[in-house]
């Protein structure tokens, strides 16, 4: 239950700001956490934004829909100018500007083949490298290594890593996610493996995760957001 009441925690502890001082925000939804009962039977659904992702959701190409699977590779270092909407797991943010409210996202992509459990969000394991993005948030809105998916324009491809500025950004917090095997020839950086305990041939998807899945598959919280540093 740690990370659950983390999450609530980080949610709830953003910096007061005057409305004289505040600027405009991201728009940034987090889904709920919930105890997760397992009920004897899996099912696949098609991902369903909910309302105020929904906008951003019809903005997309039909190519843009599905972002990586074992039968339709995705390359995110050719989508310069394109609008899109990948996701990735949350490494480091950084935070800049007067107020401290412009942060940037280093984010691990994943695959995404368009379909997902009907209990759980699901996506690949494998991705395409590392992307970045940008948007107006306070820094502690969005909790390291949580999955998130971000709508927008890639804007830059400096040094080969994507940027993308943020329209919207759908959050979900530890407990609400979870990773299948089933993927796109996997581009992630290696830096990531060595964080993660999996070894090859271990069992990667689980229906019901909890703490202990996300620290053997990600990593230690601690570790990142905020105190993450690049390596030499």
């Amino acid at each position: 239950m740690r990370f659950f009441l983390l999450a609530l925690f980080l949610i709830g502890s953003l910096p007061a700001v005057s409305p004289a001082q505040a600027p405009s925000q991201t728009p940034i939804d987090i889904q709920p956490v919930k105890e997760l009962v397992p009920t004897g039977t899996l099912g696949t659904c098609g991902y369903a934004p909910i309302d105020r992702e929904s906008e951003h959701y019809k903005k997309l190409d039909q190519s843009e829909l599905a972002t990586g699977s074992f039968m339709a590779p995705y390359d995110i270092h050719a989508k310069k100018g394109k609008y899109v909407s990948w996701y990735g797991i949350v490494r480091g943010i950084t935070a800049s500007g007067e107020h401290q409210t412009r942060i940037t996202l280093l984010l691990e992509h994943k695959y995404f083949d368009g379909m997902t459990d009907c209990h759980i969000m699901l996506v690949s394991h494998s991705g395409g490298g590392d992307f970045l993005a940008t948007l107006d948030s306070f820094p502690t809105a969005i909790p390291a290594l949580a999955l998130v998916r971000i709508y927008g324009k890639v804007v830059d491809q400096t040094a080969g890593t994507p940027r993308i500025e943020a329209e919207y950004v759908r959050v979900w917090p530890w407990g609400t996610f979870t990773f299948t095997d089933l993927g796109a020839a996997d581009k992630s950086n290696p830096v990531w493996t060595k964080y993660s305990k999996l070894k090859e041939g271990q069992r990667i998807y689980n229906p019901y995760p909890h703490e202990s899945y996300y620290r053997f598959m990600l990593g230690n919280p601690d570790d990142f957001g905020l105190n993450w540093k690049p390596q030499p």
